[in-house]
């Protein structure tokens, strides 16, 4: 397969709604919290934060590209998945005889957003979550690599964390965010990019961030949704960001 064409891209994290008012460094103070209007109300009222941030990206790129999330396959990337409520879901057996919510139960899998996603929109096809540490953003474009080279069609690709909470906080403290690319095998009316060349690399600094995101696990993702975002061109460290990480090329649509 020669590469993947990005059709959409979304991104949210405190004081940035979206990719347009990310990549310019222009953050509100009063965004505080993901939209996530693809939830109907019911089901919101019972997700976590990091399920909305899931389904705000989602909707952004699906929308951009134009695609039917009731019938795209998802691959969602997240180094910790649903770690604050597995934590305190694992606080709370000191608690009420050692009984745990059932809420809290059910919203403490790896793969939370992908059930929710799937119910809010009908969409019972192929999806899958998958953690790798620093390299989940290499991991979750291999996987959907290899699912259009296979398939062809769409695939949204979805990447999200929060920082684990205390007595697993990271020494180098980070933002919750995430963000999603609509990547596609054959070009389209909203394509932005083409990405090929994914690889193995030498050691690479990331990408400065904006919003505080350089130790986030998932840092080479956004670096490849600013990078696409300002139209740059060449290649893009995806991580981890010491020997044996990853990286991946970038040619903007209209020159690839």
């Amino acid at each position: 397969m020669n590469g993947a064409y990005v059709s959409g891209l979304g991104m949210w994290t405190p004081g940035f709604r979206d990719v347009e008012s990310w990549a310019a460094d222009a953050p509100d103070a009063a965004i505080t919290a993901p939209v996530a209007d693809l939830l109907p109300v019911p089901l919101r009222r019972r997700v976590t934060p990091l399920t909305c941030m899931a389904a705000d990206v989602a909707t952004q790129a699906a929308r951009e590209a134009g695609a039917d999330l009731a019938a795209t396959p998802i691959v969602l990337g997240s180094a910790y998945g649903e770690v604050a409520t597995a934590v305190a879901m694992m606080s709370s057996f000191r608690e009420a005889e050692g009984l745990p919510s059932p809420t809290r139960f059910h919203n403490s899998v790896h793969n939370t957003a992908l059930a929710y996603l799937s119910i809010a929109t009908g969409n019972r096809g192929f999806s899958t979550a998958l953690a790798a540490g620093a390299a989940t953003p290499a991991a979750a474009l291999v996987e959907a690599w290899a699912l259009l080279a296979e398939r062809g069609g769409e695939v949204l690709l979805v990447f999200v964390d929060e920082p684990p909470p205390a007595p697993f906080a990271p020494a180098n403290p980070y933002p919750a965010a995430a963000a999603a690319l609509h990547l596609a095998f054959t070009p389209g009316p909203t394509t932005k990019a083409l990405l090929s060349g994914l690889r193995r690399a030498a050691a690479a600094p990331c990408t400065p961030l904006v919003g505080g995101l350089h130790h986030h696990p998932c840092a080479g993702a956004f670096a490849l949704v600013a990078a696409i975002a300002r139209r740059a061109r060449g290649a893009v460290s995806l991580g981890p960001f010491d020997a044996g990480g990853w990286e991946i090329h970038v040619e903007p649509a209209g020159d690839a």
